[in-house]
């Protein structure tokens, strides 16, 4: 038993010894970390011996108790709280460019025209007359024109020996290209009017630069218009539109002629001066008899009226009496 007892620790011992041996040579070949961390020092551990008491057969052999290391590595942690950061964002303000506005220029509305006087011994004219027409354009297109009678043409030419027709004809423009207006004056049953309007303008660059060259327009008005009795002027200061045509017995309507402030007189005496007496062309024609009889078929009407009146009353008096 004591035998067996020996053998056992024997064994432990030489197992302990291996032990500590291999565990010395395993920390001599260690590589110690680049950052060295600082250890702690370390309380040491107390081995109290007991001798143990045995009996006087007992053999007690010493244990080699191999101290142990304990390697504390105290790892402090650093945090850091960030402070909440409170931006206020600048307000962004907004500005809207105001937009550009190309103004481009309105055409200007064509000038109205100005009102001409034209006198000859038999005939004297006043008004302001355009024109409204279509012409061919040099790309062969048709285009629509106006024109102005500039007030200071002059008389050209004039008929006045004929009892029943007079003539006017006004010239202007340049010697190669002259303008024409002639009006024509009739006298039926002793009233006078207008029959005719012809005007040939020859289409310059000056004022139709987009007109095909070498044209020459002709608008011709006939009808009976600027009635007034003999010795008497007719006057209209109202716009007034007649069409025209290109030629006389043409009717086609190729464009207009507008006239207004409209003062005219044919058949004038060698010694007139100025118009005579005019008739205008909003007045009434209703002539004096009209209202004359009228107001005497009221007066008739209200004393018929009256004399009724009268004589009822009569009637009831008198029978009043009778009852009485």
């Amino acid at each position: 038993m004591f035998h067996n007892k020996l053998i056992t620790l024997t064994i432990l011992s030489t197992a302990c010894l291996l032990t500590a041996a291999q565990l010395s040579v395993n920390l001599s070949k260690a590589e110690l970390p680049s950052t060295v961390v600082p250890i702690l020092p370390i309380k040491e551990e107390t081995t109290t011996i007991t001798p143990s008491t045995t009996t006087p057969s007992t053999t007690t052999t010493p244990t080699s108790t191999t101290p142990s290391t304990t390697t504390t590595t105290t790892t402090t942690t650093t945090t850091t709280t960030e402070k909440p950061t409170t931006t206020t964002a600048a307000p962004i303000t907004t500005t809207t460019a105001a937009p550009i506005t190309s103004t481009t220029p309105a055409p200007k509305p064509y000038p109205e025209p100005e009102i001409g006087t034209w006198n000859s011994s038999c005939i004297m004219v006043r008004m302001a007359v355009q024109l409204n027409f279509t012409y061919e354009t040099k790309d062969n297109k048709t285009a629509y024109g106006l024109y102005n009678i500039p007030k200071d043409a002059k008389v050209e030419d004039n008929s006045c020996l004929s009892n029943s027709t007079q003539n006017l004809q006004v010239n202007w423009g340049p010697a190669n290209a002259q303008h024409i207006m002639l009006l024509q004056f009739d006298r039926v049953n002793k009233t006078t009017n207008m029959t005719m309007m012809m005007f040939t303008l020859p289409l310059m660059s000056d004022n139709f630069p987009n007109a095909k060259e070498n044209q020459t327009i002709q608008l011709i008005y006939r009808g009976g218009i600027f009635t007034a009795p003999t010795q008497m002027s007719y006057h209209c200061t109202r716009p007034q539109v007649f069409n025209v045509t290109e030629t006389i017995g043409n009717t086609k309507i190729v464009g207009t002629v507008k006239v207004h402030d409209v003062q005219t007189e044919a058949f004038r005496s060698a010694n007139a001066t100025g118009f005579a007496t005019a008739r205008d062309c909003d007045s009434s024609e209703t002539p004096d008899v009209v209202p004359i009889a009228v107001g005497i078929a009221l007066v008739a009407l209200i004393i018929i009226v009256l004399v009724s009146y009268l004589c009822a009353r009569h009637r009831s008096t008198s029978r009043g009496y009778m009852s009485f």
